[in-house]
C-alpha cells in the first residue's frame, strides 16, 4: 500500500462507500468493502498526520525567527 498516493486511497475509500450504499450489495460484500475502506481511511490518516507534523515543525521554526 506504500506505493499508493493519498488521492488514490481517498478515491478507493469513496468507491467503497458508494458500493456499500447500493441496495444490491450483499452483507458479505458490504463487510469486505468496509474492511477495505477502513484500511484506506487509516492510510489517509497516516499521511495527514505526517503532514500535520511537518506543518507544526515549520510553524514552530517560523515562530522562533520572529
Amino acid at each position: 500500500m506504500a506505493d499508493k498516493t493519498f488521492t488514490e486511497a481517498l478515491n478507493n475509500l469513496q468507491k467503497a462507500a458508494a458500493e456499500i450504499g447500493k441496495q444490491a450489495t450483499t452483507l458479505e460484500e458490504s463487510l469486505r468493502l468496509f474492511e477495505e475502506g477502513m484500511k484506506e481511511a487509516e492510510f489517509c490518516k497516516e499521511i495527514l498526520d505526517k503532514a500535520d507534523q511537518h506543518i507544526e515543525v515549520y510553524t514552530e521554526g517560523n515562530d522562533q525567527n520572529v
